[in-house]
């Protein structure tokens, strides 16, 4: 069989899948989070990997009043969650400054294993609210652990993981920072506490906390 019929054979047996939807604020924009079924090849083994279970591998934006729709991206991208929210607790309603979606996503092969996987870095994005102009907004090569939107400042604080000893692994012994980004303006992520006091901190815990010889 030729390349092309194996592909053409491959994707004749994936089954797309749109599980569930949600409208974004009476907008009449719907979100289709996308997964993948599929069907053994004859020889009953499969032609594509396994994703995880909570995992989504991109989304249809529907606007249900003209039937037009779009990806939210062509990229390869493994999307572990959304929030459209603004990171309140459910049942918290805030007066929002800003239109915006949040995604926190996989899309690095961060260890060179090709795979996405948890010990990839997970970063953090955004897209207005009908699935456009989707960017990230975290730092490169950084593994985001938790984020807010805070509504005062129009800015998203975040604690991200650095591969400190470059183990290519971000575990509990590498540094974790806390970066900010002001939505629609400078949304470079700067950290937010600088050397200095952090040149402080170590002082202050290798005074109190040093093993005695």
């Amino acid at each position: 069989m030729s390349e092309e019929a194996e592909t053409s054979s491959s994707i004749e047996n994936l089954n797309i899948q749109t599980n569930s939807f949600i409208e974004i604020d009476s907008t009449g924009i719907l979100m289709f989070p996308l997964q993948m079924g599929e069907n053994p090849r004859e020889n009953q083994k499969y032609s594509y990997k396994e994703m995880p279970d909570n995992g989504y591998w991109n989304i249809i934006f529907l606007n249900s009043n003209t039937n037009e729709y779009h990806l939210l991206t062509e990229k390869k991208t493994l999307i572990l969650d959304y929030d459209y929210k603004y990171g309140t607790e459910e049942g918290i309603n805030i007066a929002k400054k800003t239109n915006h979606i949040f995604y926190v996503i996989r899309n690095l092969d961060f260890n060179k294993d090709k795979l996405l996987n948890e010990k990839d870095p997970a970063y953090l994005f955004v897209s207005d609210r009908f699935g456009k102009n989707f960017r990230p907004i975290s730092p490169a090569n950084y593994n985001v652990n938790s984020w807010k939107y805070i509504q005062s400042s129009n800015k998203v604080i975040m604690t991200v993981t650095k591969d400190s000893n470059n183990n290519k692994l971000f575990d509990d012994k590498d540094e974790v920072m806390a970066f900010e980004i002001v939505l629609d303006q400078s949304e470079m992520p700067k950290e937010v506490f600088q050397q200095d006091i952090k040149n402080t901190l170590k002082k202050l815990y290798d005074r109190d906390w040093k093993r005695i010889k």
